[in-house]
């Protein structure tokens, strides 16, 4: 049996996670407002509104991740729609729980619904990229009478493909970097999980490397969001919650479960797939899955990006936006 190694964990959960290059963070948040709070489903939730027209609400990716690195890539589409960011139960800005048990995928859905209702914003667009694209397939699937639009981005349709894309990760780290693979095997032999500190530990040297190598076609982009892995943009007890103890090794938790495949055709609104074509991480192959369970779909495959189409390539990203959306 293969054993996959911890730097596979964080390099998921950065593509889950998707944070913003650092030196635009900066720019932008030189006069970027400071949101405000709701109450939803008894839990304290920021969020941030822009611009006017249609809403429009991001909803961020990581298990435990925040809405920062969708700043600035997406305040163009502010001039034409109502942008609505947020930060989930447990990331960001917003409450933390007191228990991870209180973390469900269930609770993501269902806080989606919540915040719609409490902003009175009627039917509304969604769009969710990487686990945030996990959360709006089902959104769409639980509350359809609630969603007008639907923009799914470099995620997965089950999580059968989530653990595909592990192996995937595991077998490129162990032909690229076997030293790591053969320390954290080791460490597996103990019986340690994937959220042992001893493993991310071993792995963490060789973090930078790995993240050029799977998830920009232009390397040098990782190098941008590195630095921006830190706890305020991404709660590890909420992604070990969701994705089980042993997350990267066995995919498990609440998504484990997850299988969207036979119910994707019933979805009736308007749906718009994203892909990059240099993705290490939701392979086009496994992207690709949509066309055959969501045949009603438009599928756009962006051939000069990796996990961040909106980032390698923003001005077409924002044009294909806006057109789908208008």
């Amino acid at each position: 049996m293969s054993r996959k190694i911890d730097m596979c964990l964080k390099l998921i959960v950065f593509s889950l996670l998707t944070i913003l290059p650092a030196a635009a963070a900066s720019e932008h948040r030189s006069g970027h407002p400071h949101g405000q709070y709701v109450e939803l489903l008894g839990k304290k939730i920021w969020y941030e509104t822009r611009g006017k027209g249609e809403p429009l609400i991001l909803i961020p990716g990581g298990v435990g991740g925040s809405h920062d690195y969708y700043h600035p890539y997406f305040s163009s589409l502010e001039q034409s729609f109502r942008v609505i960011y947020y930060d989930g139960f447990g990331r960001g800005n917003s409450e933390r729980a007191k228990s991870p048990s209180e973390y469900t995928f269930e609770h993501d859905l269902d806080e989606i619904e919540a915040l719609r209702r409490a902003l009175h914003l009627g039917k509304v667009m969604i769009y969710g990229h990487s686990y945030g694209g996990f959360v709006a397939q089902g959104y769409a699937l639980k509350y359809p009478k609630s969603v007008s639009k639907l923009v799914v981005s470099n995620i997965f349709t089950c999580a059968e493909d989530y653990q595909a894309s592990d192996d995937f990760l595991y077998e490129q780290t162990r032909q690229f970097f076997p030293e790591v693979a053969d320390k954290v095997a080791e460490l597996r032999s103990r019986g340690l999980l994937a959220n042992a500190p001893e493993l991310q530990q071993a792995s963490s040297a060789f973090f930078l490397p790995i993240l050029e190598l799977q998830f920009f076609r232009d390397p040098r982009n990782a190098q941008l969001i590195a630095p921006l892995f830190n706890e305020h943009n991404f709660n590890a007890e909420e992604y070990y919650a969701l994705v089980g103890a042993d997350a990267d090794f066995k995919i498990g938790g609440d998504i484990g479960k997850l299988d969207f495949r036979e119910q994707l055709s019933s979805i009736k609104v308007p749906f718009l797939v994203i892909a990059g074509r240099r993705d290490g991480v939701v392979l086009p192959r496994l992207s690709m899955q949509f066309k055959k369970y969501a045949p009603q779909a438009k599928f756009v495959m962006f051939e000069n990006s990796g996990h961040y189409p909106f980032i390698e390539e923003t001005l077409q990203f924002i044009k294909t936006m806006t057109n789908f959306l208008q």
